[in-house]
């Protein structure tokens, strides 16, 4: 007995990607984790007062501790 035509066409492999449905839930948790760590990230950054990295340069103590570092001393 000899397959149709349309039987043979549905054993064909489909093209796309060919990602398991059973993991898109795990791509949608880890695009949340991943988008809630670079925004919790971001609002530190750039909001946090406490911070002395770039916006209170008078209150950072890092120009002194590199001189130290380098054997100058005022």
């Amino acid at each position: 007995m000899r397959a149709t035509q349309f039987v043979l066409n549905a054993a064909k492999k489909k093209s796309g990607l060919g990602i398991p449905v059973e993991l898109t839930p795990l791509f949608v948790a880890m695009g949340v984790a991943l988008s809630s760590g670079v925004w919790f990230t971001y609002k530190k950054f750039a909001y946090d007062e406490s911070l002395r990295i770039t916006k209170n340069p008078d209150r950072s103590q890092l120009q002194e501790v590199l001189e130290k570092a380098n054997g100058k001393t005022e």
